[in-house]
């Protein structure tokens, strides 16, 4: 027979466990939960507003980034560097790698390095007014196709040509991007994948010595101008670090602003909020804050970086008044002062009025004065006659 040992712990034992998991559970129970306040909203010089965060707690279902301490210490949406976040137009900049053709000498054919970016099931869609797709070379067909969220494939394809002609380098001028070394196209509105390709029959095998490499990229339009040495060299590609900025639009949820409202997890919490339905795709919305106010509408009316009332009359240069100026909730009055007229909003006050009516009074008085020195002379005449 077999026999186990039984390994009874003292009841001292228990008594001490069950209090340190008391103890922990309390901790648990009273600890507060990750505010807006309470969060990292910085990494790498760049500002990390609500509803992104570094970590789940701190941001909503989609806007998690990371903040690479280990390496160059920059934010990242899983591997896309983030430059910039703006809750205002609810867009952020981000870095995506340019695609590029280059005549390979060693092997005399062209080495192709394609990229493409899917930001489907995601809160963010490219910016068709923020982007363009752009070609550089002599030499160059290139194309973009773009998917919608509902795509499991690319569903439009859009692309431009760019040549240096018969004059080659010396056709090439700076910041003109029209076909001539360079090439732009707009891209369709709410599409969130992308992937770019070259076409084989345009290629520099024969123009190498001048122009060896053809590139291609989405490119956010305010940080790009054409230099006649992008399409003769890598200096394109060079200049952004093989990586060009875009502009992605993001929004939250998929539902409208009629829908949001009245389910749980409303995003639009600051008591001077409003909602707008998303303008870039189907579904999804975003906050702003209401007319006359300022800040960051995601976050609850107690929270300092909520919207918060404009005092106007604290910046003449940007809410012009030219009379006396009060602030108010939401706005500002501006009146002209007493014995003046006119729209104080637009220009000066008028003291015409003013003065019309001193030189009426005026008038009066004197004509009232002459009269009664009429009157004067006339009665001291019939005395003494």
């Amino acid at each position: 027979m077999i026999v186990h040992k039984s390994s009874m712990a003292p009841p001292i034992f228990h008594t001490l466990a069950a209090t340190v998991l008391l103890l922990l559970w309390l901790c648990m129970v009273i600890a507060p939960p990750a505010t807006a306040a309470a969060c990292e909203r910085s990494c790498g010089g760049v500002e990390i507003p609500y509803p992104f965060g570094l970590d789940p707690d701190c941001a909503l279902p989609g806007f998690n980034l990371t903040c690479n301490t280990s390496g160059d210490g920059k934010p990242y949406y899983i591997n896309v560097e983030v430059l910039s976040i703006s809750v205002l137009q609810a867009q952020a900049r981000m870095r995506m790698d340019i695609s590029s053709t280059c005549y390979n000498e060693s092997y005399r054919n062209m080495s192709y390095h394609i990229w493409s970016l899917d930001l489907r099931d995601t809160p963010y869609r490219y910016s068709y007014s923020g982007n363009r797709f752009t070609a550089i070379g002599c030499e160059t067909l290139a194309y973009i196709a773009v998917g919608s969220p509902d795509d499991s494939g690319s569903s439009l394809r859009t692309g431009c040509v760019a040549t240096c002609g018969q004059g080659g380098a010396t056709s090439l001028t700076d910041g003109t991007c029209s076909g001539i070394g360079c090439c732009q196209t707009a891209i369709p509105n709410g599409f969130q994948y992308y992937e770019i390709w070259f076409d084989d029959n345009f290629n520099t095998t024969s123009i190498y010595n001048m122009s060896r490499c053809s590139y291609a990229a989405l490119v956010d339009t305010s940080n790009f101008t054409f230099f006649a040495n992008y399409s003769t060299s890598s200096a394109f590609y060079d200049y952004y670090g093989g990586q060009a900025p875009i502009v992605v639009d993001w929004s939250i949820g998929n539902k409208t602003c009629n829908e949001a409202q009245k389910m749980p997890g409303y995003a639009c919490v600051s008591s001077h909020s409003e909602c707008l339905n998303s303008s870039n795709g189907p579904g999804g919305y975003i906050c702003n804050c209401s007319q006359g106010f300022q800040g960051n509408p995601y976050l609850k009316p107690d929270d300092p970086g909520s919207c918060k009332d404009i005092d106007e009359c604290k910046d003449a240069t940007k809410y012009h008044c030219y009379g006396k100026c009060t602030n108010k909730d939401g706005g500002y009055d501006c009146t002209c002062p007493f014995g003046t007229r006119g729209d104080a909003y637009k220009g000066p006050c008028d003291r015409g009025l003013a003065i019309g009516i001193c030189v009426s009074l005026l008038v009066a008085l004197t004509t009232l004065l002459g009269i009664e020195w009429i009157k004067y002379n006339i009665e001291s005449k019939d005395k003494i006659s």
